[in-house]
């Protein structure tokens, strides 16, 4: 099973608009499940909001993999897990920092790291996987 775990911008965006991007991404891969943080109050079947990650990670049976630039591991040399939670931050901001080194990292080399959007990163890993 695999899904996906992140933060809502809100700032520039909003989740109603953000949503497409992540599906858009999700069902070419066929992941059917966004946990996301904080609530929002979208109205998505497929959309599962949390209060804090903390609270979505304790309720995941799944491995985090915590997709960021500064993790150990490149993504090419990256054996994913068969049953994992995705997690990826906003763009230039990973508000789990501390977390994601208690558990699976992975960076994705590019150019200019960090300039990803996240639903950009997570194509790139669920197309590596």
């Amino acid at each position: 099973m695999i899904e996906v775990a992140g933060t809502w911008e809100l700032g520039w965006s909003a989740p109603i608009t953000e949503v497409d991007q992540w599906w858009t991404v999700m069902r070419e891969f066929n992941v059917e499940r966004l946990n996301m943080t904080p609530i929002s109050g979208i109205a998505k079947n497929w959309v599962h909001e949390y209060p804090s990650f903390d609270e979505l990670l304790a309720d995941r049976p799944l491995t985090p993999v915590f997709i960021t630039e500064n993790a150990p591991v490149e993504l090419r040399d990256f054996e994913h897990p068969e049953d994992a939670l995705y997690v990826l931050g906003k763009v230039s901001y990973s508000p789990f920092s501390d977390l994601s080194q208690d558990h699976l990292s992975v960076r994705i080399d590019s150019p200019k790291p960090g300039m990803l959007w996240p639903h950009q990163a997570l194509a790139i890993v669920l197309y590596n996987r």
